[in-house]
């Protein structure tokens, strides 16, 4: 009896702080920006929502245990173990074989990046291979085609009028005179 009188003075001293330290925390919202009251219902109910389904996995998960007898139980944590061992090997080939095609592709002078060993790093090493063997076969033949359509310009026209090289007594000879006043400008070596 006693001990139930102590249980409920006890709850009433922490129901009492809780009320205490509601009201300070509203006195110092209010004097801070004010938050829409839509907003923070809102946040509060994600954050309930969150909570109730991380409860009802714990539960789920409890439920599930609880069936269980003692060697289904060590099964099962030993499944789970297996399956984050496996995981965890899956993780350690993909770094592995991720340093080696960064290995290949540096032979090539290709500096690789997360996205591009994406790209090319497969399950195994034969993979892993032949993806960046056909990455580099893929690259070298965009650029090689980038380099020819650079180079096939046209070419420069020869002078096919048949007009020999200008001379100064070609241009002094031209009767407009802000055509010759150009080609002089354009030709000054042959006036010195």
């Amino acid at each position: 009896m006693a001990e139930e009188i102590n249980e409920t003075e006890t709850v009433d001293e922490v129901d009492q702080e809780n009320v205490d330290t509601q009201e300070a925390t509203d006195q110092q919202s209010q004097d801070e920006e004010m938050i829409p009251k839509s907003q923070m219902e809102k946040i509060i109910q994600d954050r309930v929502a969150r909570a109730n389904r991380q409860a009802e996995k714990q539960v789920e998960e409890a439920k599930r245990l609880a069936k269980m007898n003692e060697d289904e139980k060590e099964k099962y944590r030993l499944d789970q173990l297996e399956k984050e061992l496996e995981e965890y090997k899956r993780k350690d080939a993909y770094y592995g074989l991720s340093k080696e095609a960064s290995k290949m592709l540096a032979e090539y002078n290709i500096q690789a990046d997360d996205d591009l060993l994406q790209f090319v790093v497969k399950d195994d090493a034969e993979g892993t291979q032949a993806a960046v063997n056909a990455f580099v076969s893929l690259v070298n033949a965009k650029v090689e085609e980038g380099v020819k359509k650079t180079l096939a310009g046209s070419t420069p026209r020869a002078n096919l009028s048949g007009t020999s090289a200008l001379t100064k007594e070609k241009i002094m000879q031209e009767k407009d005179s802000t055509k010759r006043v150009k080609l002089i400008q354009e030709n000054p070596h042959l006036f010195k």
